[in-house]
């Protein structure tokens, strides 16, 4: 079970909220070590991180 799967079954139990806000922090958290990369591979790296978890975080925020 990945972690998105469990965060899904975990926001579907009602602990959307806490769970929402963890990915929030986790969101922001790469895109300022994004912003603040100055290696170009790594900050490709990064964005396409940052992109799965966007799509995660929306898809639990659209529970809500």
């Amino acid at each position: 079970m990945t972690r998105f799967e469990r965060d899904l079954k975990a926001a579907k139990e009602g602990n959307g909220i806490e769970i929402l806000a963890g990915r929030k922090a986790e969101l922001d958290r790469l895109w300022k070590e994004g912003k603040a990369c100055k290696n170009g591979f790594r900050r490709q790296c990064i964005a396409q991180e940052y992109t799965r978890l966007k799509a995660e975080y929306d898809k639990i925020d659209a529970l809500f």
